[in-house]
């Protein structure tokens, strides 16, 4: 084979790989657009659930979701106020001499907003039920519980769970070797 018969399709192989990066970042950059939001953003996802289950016209759908979004701007200064209080509490670790009644009137300032979040959810769930007629009603005490559970944040950490341990066990396991069954019978006397 000629030299330059041996390089040409070396060429030939590299110009389609370059081809073949560009379709594929093509792709991705034209349908990025048309990926499902992030999963923090649970809102969307109940208030379907919501209409689908409660069967509420676009009427009430409309109006629920004015009222998601009057809660949620309304859970987002509550939660910047908790967030600034507990900054604030923690402010106070440099302070050596910090009396219990100072650090608790601290502590308690962020605990005065999670009550104020509670309750600013719990009212807003009372007008989202005022939007139902009567048999919407009985279907949708039926459902709170798990409309609750949709809108609740993630839980802090890894989602999936604790990582492995690196023996291979379970971390939630009993320890290699201390498995009852694995020990002889006590002595008898």
């Amino acid at each position: 084979m000629s030299y330059f018969n041996r390089y040409k399709w070396w060429g030939i192989a590299f110009i389609i790989l370059v081809a073949l990066n560009i379709a594929t970042l093509s792709a991705f950059w034209l349908l990025k657009n048309k990926r499902p939001g992030p999963p923090g953003d649970p809102g969307s996802g109940v208030v379907d659930f919501m209409v689908k289950e409660l069967g509420f016209d676009s009427i009430q759908k409309q109006k629920l979701i004015l009222l998601r979004e009057e809660h949620q701007q309304k859970v987002r200064d509550i939660r910047r106020n908790n967030h600034e209080a507990k900054n604030a509490f923690f402010a106070l670790l440099p302070q050596t001499d910090i009396s219990d009644s100072v650090l608790a009137k601290a502590a308690q300032a962020a605990v005065v907003f999670d009550r104020q979040l509670d309750m600013l959810t719990f009212r807003h769930f009372q007008e989202v039920r005022k939007l139902c007629s009567e048999e919407q009603k009985k279907k949708f005490d039926n459902i709170i519980q798990e409309v609750l559970r949709m809108a609740a944040p993630p839980p802090p950490g890894n989602p999936q769970g604790p990582p492995p341990r690196r023996d291979g066990n379970r971390p939630d396991g009993p320890p290699p070797g201390d498995d009852k069954r694995d020990l002889p019978p006590p002595p008898q006397q």
